[in-house]
């Protein structure tokens, strides 16, 4: 991470694309007309607010990098340091743990997500420091605004933050003797700290209930998920390595020879029934069971002490797949950059305060390649001002509103994404959705993913600017809008 300049992910760049407007709104005064932004106090707002105080230093495409590239590296210090502060030393399985920083949820660049579980880690490491040091009252008050801050980041992290917290607090008070309700209560009691977001959160989510709850109980997708956690773009060996994953933890929990932690145990189990009971949206958060799966593999393999003979030989396998792992991550992060730079060599043809439609086309639902270029819109957005069409519109979910009438449903991301023929019933095609879009509401239209030849004629509309997998059109005279900002282009030199 730390040698890319932008990060291919594909959250990420929509990210980008709303910081731009968080940082400059003020600054590029037609923007106003098609967006909005208001700062309030949601549990969603980590690196937006680490954005907010780099940008003047840094500017909005690299503090976003540094924040994607921190991550990471504060994850893996979590876990390291739990599996010291639980084991007393770095165990092999918590080695076999970091690989999964990079799983799904960080690679498809959930960014505060992400964060706040790196964060959550980190807290709970100083929780049981300051508790095997005695000082539980200093503990009490300091986590008040801890909890406040990793819930302020992503109401994920919190969660995780809770539930360590509560399930060391089980764990001890069984370890002396306290019956089940005993027990439950004193957990209850040592969490009460913890609890301050409760009333932000209430509000908060009182705006966002109108995104909903969808996706309840998938068994076949709870399944998927698990064997997905570490999908990049090599199916099998993505596959073979999560269950790789899956039967250390198996074979550590069944086996004679290997103990578990049984604090981290219990966490484990607990957030298993939690990934089995959420549904797949939670007032927008979209994914919000996959995000959670990558999660309780971790928190089961941190269980895990090793056995006695064979450690060295245990930890030179977590080494090797670790390595094998990060190896093939950096290339396909590397592979995607360089994508993602061709791309953008587009923007040489697109003015600064365009109004830009960007169709891009995705592979199917079934696929198993990762649909990582479908907010390349808003990394258009943050280089060239200009309004783009695919920023997220849930209600509550962001400080971000889009108000463009005249777009109908392509003013946000809902009717960016196109299907191949072949992915029948996953979603419009790009015939469709090019029929269907107002070219009066757009000054240029940006299609991806879809070889020229592919692309379906429609008047109205002008070629500017062309690669192997993509076209950038101009709207012709008598249908291009005006508006501030709009620039003539140069005559397209193909």
């Amino acid at each position: 991470m730390l040698f890319l300049h932008t990060p291919p992910m594909a959250d990420v760049l929509g990210h980008i694309g709303r910081y731009s407007i968080q940082t400059g709104l003020r600054d590029h005064s037609w923007l106003k007309a098609y967006y909005g932004f208001e700062w309030r106090v949601i549990g969603n707002l980590g690196a937006d607010l680490l954005v907010e105080a780099l940008h003047p230093l840094l500017g909005v495409e690299a503090a976003a990098a540094l924040i994607a590239a921190l991550v990471p590296i504060l994850a893996a210090s979590g876990i390291l340091l739990l599996s010291r502060q639980i084991h007393g030393r770095v165990t092999a399985a918590s080695v076999l743990a970091l690989s999964l920083i990079y799983a799904v949820p960080f690679t498809w660049g959930f960014l505060n997500f992400s964060l706040s579980m790196a964060l959550a880690l980190l807290a709970f490491n100083l929780w049981v420091f300051l508790e095997r040091r005695g000082h539980l009252r200093p503990r009490a008050l300091l986590f008040v605004p801890l909890g406040l801050a990793i819930w302020l980041c992503h109401t994920f992290g919190w969660a995780l933050l809770g539930l360590l917290c509560g399930a060391r607090s089980l764990t001890l008070s069984r370890k002396n003797g306290r019956n089940w309700p005993q027990a439950l209560t004193d957990a209850a009691l040592s969490c009460l700290p913890l609890l301050a977001p409760l009333l932000p959160m209430a509000l908060w989510r009182n705006d966002a209930a109108a995104s909903g709850i969808a996706g309840w109980f998938n068994p076949l997708a709870k399944v998927a998920w698990l064997i997905a956690m570490l999908r990049l773009d090599h199916e099998w060996f993505d596959k073979v390595s999560a269950v790789a994953l899956l039967l250390v933890v198996y074979i550590g929990m069944r086996s004679p020879r290997v103990t578990a932690d049984r604090t981290m145990a219990t966490a484990a189990l607990i957030a298993f029934i939690a990934y089995l009971l959420l549904p797949m949206q939670v007032f927008g958060s979209l994914y919000a069971d996959m995000r959670l799966a990558p999660y309780v593999v971790m928190l089961a393999l941190l269980s895990l002490r090793d056995y006695d003979r064979p450690r060295r030989m245990l930890m030179a396998f977590a080494l090797a797949f670790l390595a094998m792992r990060l190896a093939l991550t950096g290339f396909t992060y590397h592979q995607r950059e360089r994508m993602l730079d061709a791309q953008m060599e587009a923007l040489s043809a697109i003015p600064e305060g365009a109004r830009l439609a960007t169709l891009v086309q995705r592979s199917c639902e079934s696929d198993w390649e990762m649909p990582w270029l479908t907010h390349v819109g808003s990394l258009a957005l943050a280089r060239k001002h200009l309004f783009a069409n695919d920023q997220w519109a849930f209600s509550g979910m962001n400080l971000l509103s889009v108000h463009y009438p005249a777009a109908g449903t392509f003013a946000t991301d809902t009717a960016e994404i196109v299907y191949p023929e072949r992915c029948e019933g996953d979603g419009p095609t790009l015939a469709k959705s090019l029929a269907h879009l107002p070219l009066g509401a757009f000054t240029h239209v940006w299609v991806i993913g879809v070889p020229l030849e592919a692309i379906p004629h429609r008047e109205g509309l002008t070629l500017i600017w062309k690669r192997a997998d993509a076209a950038v059109f101009a709207v012709t005279a008598g249908h291009e809008p005006h508006g501030p900002g709009i620039r003539k282009l140069s005559k397209f030199q193909p």
